[in-house]
């Protein structure tokens, strides 16, 4: 857990987004959004006025829990018959705020927005949705920690997974070595669901694991997510089930190389569009530009999937400190994939590789 100064220091540069936006307070609803300003996972909302304590508010029964987490603001328990749009209203009444108020808008439905709408007296809310993630995406020290911790355990389980694989065992037997593995190391969870795709299945990028036996002389993608004080971690390896033909082994080569092209260009500055297109170049130049179908990477952090993204779209420059994966890979229909995933934290100059496990194990 993150201490007090760090959630004050969180909560300081949310408000300092909200003061310049010209609005007096925030309302949010994001669960990961709340639990990265008060430690709190299951928060119903949180008001942020930028001159008062933030207010949490959560279900009757978590209310112990959260008095007992959340300790710079206030908690206040939601009963059954509670309306959480009143008790907004009624909280930013008593604070006396009015005028522009921001909200996540991408997380409310249209019911709370209009409703909370009619009892500020607010014809249209400012849109709050990005700020945060833009926040969040650059991490300090005590998450990047976090994240070390959370990948090395993910590395752990894939280790025990080849000291027990062999033929025959099924693709969701995989998956349960893996997790319990992560689990026995540390885990808290799993980042998303764990994928194992053999096979000609290796050639579908985000696979269904099945009950599928693997074989002799298969490719099994692998790509799996530890949490660690509710940061996420994700990695890919492809291993093999004995040996494979040398038209698989050739698909190794560029995405390895395409890896090494991307750190070469990763940096604070260069834009997530630049680093996807170093990576590309690679794999074009041998042949396989059209089964390389997804972008190249994006951020890791409370999520598994957020800012910022190493795609064709991000031309923003990429910021010191967050924490990205490199994964290209290449998909051919009826033949199979190869995918190999690192972490990377970008820094000014460079980037840090996070991941120590090696990249290919024949």
């Amino acid at each position: 857990m993150p201490s007090i100064q760090t959630f004050r220091k969180r909560l300081a540069m949310v408000r300092g987004e909200i003061e310049k936006r010209g609005a007096k307070a925030a309302i949010l609803f994001n669960s990961l959004n709340i639990y990265y300003l008060t430690g709190f996972p299951r928060g119903r909302s949180l008001i942020v006025p930028i001159d008062a304590d933030p207010i949490l508010l959560v279900s009757e029964l978590e209310f112990d829990e959260a008095t007992e987490t959340f300790k710079h603001g206030v908690v206040i328990p939601l009963k059954a018959d509670m309306s959480l749009s009143d008790v907004i209203n009624s909280k930013l009444t008593e604070l006396h705020v009015s005028g522009n108020i921001a909200v996540e808008r991408q997380y409310m439905n249209i019911d709370m927005y209009s409703t909370l709408a009619k009892k500020l007296n607010v014809s249209e809310f400012m849109d709050f949705s990005t700020s945060i993630l833009q926040i969040r995406s650059v991490k300090d020290s005590e998450e990047i920690d976090l994240i070390r911790k959370a990948l090395s355990i993910s590395e752990k389980s894939i280790k025990h997974l080849l000291s027990v694989l062999h033929e025959g065992m099924s693709e969701v037997e995989i998956a349960g070595e893996i997790e319990y593995a992560m689990r026995r190391a540390g885990s808290e969870g799993y980042a998303f669901d764990s994928i194992v795709a053999s096979g000609v299945r290796s050639a579908f990028p985000h696979a269904s694991t099945t009950q599928k036996r693997v074989c002799q002389g298969e490719l099994v993608v692998i790509d799996v997510g530890a949490k660690y004080g509710g940061y996420c971690s994700d990695i890919t390896r492809t291993i093999t089930v004995g040996s494979i033909n040398e038209d698989l082994k050739k698909m190794f080569t560029p995405v390895l190389e395409a890896i090494n092209a991307a750190v070469g260009v990763l940096s604070a500055g260069v834009t997530g569009a630049e680093v996807d297109a170093a990576a590309r170049r690679v794999i074009e130049k041998y042949g396989y530009g059209k089964y390389f179908t997804h972008s190249l990477g994006h951020g890791v952090g409370l999520a598994v999937h957020e800012e910022p993204g190493l795609n064709s779209r991000n031309n923003s420059p990429l910021p010191s400190g967050s924490i990205v994966t490199i994964e290209p890979g290449i998909y051919i229909k009826g033949v199979g994939g190869v995918r190999v995933e690192e972490m990377a934290l970008v820094r000014e100059g460079g980037c840090e590789i996070l991941n120590s496990l090696e990249r290919v194990f024949f």
